[in-house]
């Protein structure tokens, strides 16, 4: 069976080399490689046609220009030449046997739409590395099925998805909404050797900013499929009961979101066993990513009340750093 490999680019110039690499040095090649660009004012194109020339890897570019995610991946849908078709994102790059390993598990179970894989992070400073062990503990304890499948890592079986695509309306977890809605007519698997590294983000702005977005999409995601956790939504009602008691009872009670932080630190630090050196980046990291995803779903709940949902917003491409390697 030959796949094809969707690569989402915007302003990607510094990553995309890496990204192509990866899928040049497969074990089972792509049948093809559409990148799928959403009119990049860099280097983006000019890095993607000197890595055809060099590699000889089938690349085929095609326009989006909608900043918009979901149409970009069905773009990919509708030009590829081949049933199978995965994605991978400009900012990440996949281990040799990522492509051989998705396909193997749609041959071992023909009745997949939709097969994943493990996306593992590569600490960009250590402030990541910090956030990325916080985020690594809560995936394992409270994490459902569906939310192991991204859209950074994911590949459809075109024939069994009948005819559903991605949500144009969802600027994010438009992967999530996808696999939610496709696994009620086609099953989903994780393929174990199926493993990809994803660019963390830096310092704290941009961990605060994805948080916030993340939680404003959540609320809508919880919204239309009706897949509620409560811990989604813990930080939120932390954040609003201690300003609440903050403001009418004592001012001290002002301190319970930070102490909710401090808490999950101390809990995690014991759980893994983390180095004395990366506890004090971890709450700061705890209290950065609690404030954005509390505040976003405070937003997203306010927006679906009043019946709007989150503005879409292209998200800006991942820094160039010493986590990636040689493109």
């Amino acid at each position: 069976m030959q796949i094809t490999v969707v690569v989402l680019t915007y302003n990607s110039a510094r990553t995309v080399g890496a990204c192509l690499a990866s899928l040049a040095a497969q074990r089972l090649r792509p049948a093809e490689v559409l990148v799928v660009d959403d009119f990049s004012a860099d280097a983006t194109l000019a890095a993607v046609d000197a890595f055809a020339v060099r590699s000889g890897l089938p690349i085929r570019v095609l326009r989006n220009g909608s900043h918009n995610i979901s149409r970009g991946r069905n773009i990919g849908l509708a030009a590829a030449r081949t049933r199978l078709v995965a994605f991978l994102d400009s900012d990440a790059w996949a281990e040799p046997g990522w492509t051989a390993a998705l396909v193997d598990a749609f041959r071992a179970e023909p009745a997949l739409g939709i097969v994943g894989g493990d996306v593992v992070t590569a600490h960009a400073s250590r402030f990541a590395e910090a956030v990325a062990l916080n985020d690594a503990v809560v995936r394992e304890l409270t994490v459902s099925g569906a939310l192991l499948v991204s859209g950074c890592n994911m590949a459809v079986d075109l024939a069994r998805l009948g005819g559903e695509r991605f949500d144009e309306r969802w600027a994010h977890a438009e992967d999530v909404e996808f696999v939610h809605r496709v696994e009620r007519r086609a099953r989903w698997a994780v393929a174990a050797g199926a493993l990809v590294w994803h660019q963390s983000r830096v310092g704290p702005r941009g961990y605060f900013g994805q948080m916030y977005r993340y939680g404003q999409w959540k609320v809508h995601y919880t919204a239309r499929t009706g897949n509620t956790r409560a811990v989604d939504f813990v930080p939120t009602a932390v954040l609003l009961g201690a300003g609440a008691l903050g403001l009418t009872v004592s001012p001290r009670l002002l301190l319970a979101f930070p102490a909710l932080s401090v808490a999950e630190t101390l809990f995690v630090a014991g759980y893994r066993r983390a180095p004395v050196r990366l506890v004090p980046r971890m709450l700061a990291g705890w209290l950065v990513k609690n404030s954005g995803w509390g505040l976003g779903v405070l937003v997203g709940l306010v927006q679906q009340g009043s019946g709007r949902p989150p503005v879409p917003r292209r998200e800006e491409p991942a820094p160039s750093t010493s986590a990636w390697p040689a493109g």
